[in-house]
């Protein structure tokens, strides 16, 4: 069923999506959940939703959380960069290095154009050596530490 809204016609999941990405770029996480959460009840057959509600997580650093929300993404769209490059950046930060290597490649390779998208990398590696230079530049750090681990034992 649609809703209409300025005249267009805006599904009530397509709404709870737009109001989740606006609370979450608008500094209003909790909100933001509800509203993904929402999505989710309305549809859970559409990885937005879900993709939406760890992207949320994951900047709210509920890490381990978000990964169940990201692998149900890949699972229904496996396609889907952001999804990879975003739970690279959840492995990242738990220290599993590996997979956020793994990860980060994948969603490379899906879209090799997504390490140029601007606001995109300031927000995902806020905590991160080397933030300002993007999803490569982080890439070849991660697999350094790989390295360095590995030459330890």
């Amino acid at each position: 069923f649609m809703v209409a809204g300025c005249g267009l016609g805006v599904s009530k999941y397509d709404d709870a999506i737009l109001d989740g990405a606006s609370n979450l770029n608008t500094g209003k996480p909790e909100k933001a959940l509800e509203d993904f959460n929402r999505a989710i009840k309305i549809d859970p057959q559409k990885a937005a939703g879900y993709l939406g509600r760890a992207n949320t997580l994951n900047v709210m650093g509920r890490y381990k959380e978000c990964l169940e929300d990201y692998d149900k993404v890949v699972e229904i769209n496996p396609k889907l960069a952001n999804a990879y490059i975003n739970r690279g950046s959840a492995y990242s930060h738990l220290g599993e290095y590996e997979k956020a290597i793994a990860d980060y490649e994948k969603g490379l390779e899906l879209d090799p154009d997504i390490d140029d998208k601007p606001g995109f990398i300031s927000r995902l590696f806020s905590d991160a050596p080397n933030t300002d230079k993007g999803i490569r530049r982080h890439l070849e750090f991660l697999k350094r530490k790989v390295q360095e681990k590995e030459s330890k034992s």
